[in-house]
């Protein structure tokens, strides 16, 4: 791993330093510079077992000496620049900062589809960052086929990215931008489409059959899925839930689905 030895203080004109502290600020510049960053030991290392293309490391002298050597180990030949604990303290998203932080390169996008047969999501316009951290988190645990994205959050913010513990580097994603093509190519696929949706008519998660595959469809937090975007689905189904209550936390209800999904 190449080491600078001068510790970066606050107010440094570093580039890199620089380039980090915009990153965690803003998504249009992790966009254009089609990057985004890490921060916490056990995340910079994830993202390095994971195969992420990382582009350096800044490290407090006390985290070199307590996290160098994996670091080193799962990165051999990445840049490491030595800051202090006042510009740690600064760059960092989290109160509770370990001195551990990296930039690395975004992720490839894929031409990744549902077939006939897959367990997969569609979330829906989620705008809370937590939220889609969470259910990426889900995702993985319970397993699925396809995790698809349709004008959400950035997929980069660091709630996200710490939200999902990992998983954003790993499971099958991909960034939708048109509804229309998706649902001609479930028709195609003969895949069943599956909206979740708050409403006693509707039927009930419990009763429908996972087994032959489906994509279900989560919406938005405040206002659920489009009334155009539920009435293309082939089936609407509901969560059972006690009288007096309306609604649910999106996460949780994408991960009751995707319970349901990985139990056949």
């Amino acid at each position: 791993m190449a080491q600078e030895h001068d510790i970066l203080q606050v107010g440094t004109s570093n580039k890199t330093v620089r380039l980090f502290a915009n990153l965690n600020r803003s998504r249009s510049f992790r966009e254009k510079h089609g990057c985004f960053p890490l921060e916490g030991f056990r995340l910079v290392l994830d993202a390095l077992q994971s195969g992420v293309k990382p582009q350096a490391l800044l490290l407090t002298e006390k985290a070199q000496a307590q996290y160098g050597a994996a670091l080193r180990e799962a990165a051999p030949n990445l840049r490491e620049l030595l800051i202090s604990d006042a510009l740690a303290k600064e760059i960092a998203d989290t109160e509770t900062a370990q001195g551990v932080f990296a930039i690395a390169e975004m992720l490839p996008e894929t031409a990744l589809m549902p077939k006939k047969g897959d367990r997969c999501m569609l979330l829906h316009c989620v705008q809370d960052p937590s939220n889609l951290g969470a259910v990426l988190r889900t995702a993985e645990a319970l397993g699925t086929d396809g995790l698809y994205l349709f004008q959400c959050c950035d997929l980069y913010n660091p709630k996200v990215i710490r939200g999902s513990m990992g998983a954003l580097f790993r499971i099958p994603l991909r960034r939708l931008r048109d509804m229309n093509a998706f649902f001609a190519h479930c028709d195609a696929e003969k895949m069943p489409t599956c909206a979740a949706v708050v409403d006693r008519d509707a039927n009930l998660l419990g009763s429908y059959d996972f087994s032959g595959g489906a994509c279900v469809l989560i919406g938005n937090e405040g206002n659920g899925l489009p009334r155009e975007i539920s009435d293309a689905c082939t089936e609407r189904l509901t969560i059972p839930m006690a009288p007096a209550s309306n609604s649910l936390n999106a996460a949780m209800a994408a991960g009751l689905f995707l319970w349901e999904m990985a139990k056949i």
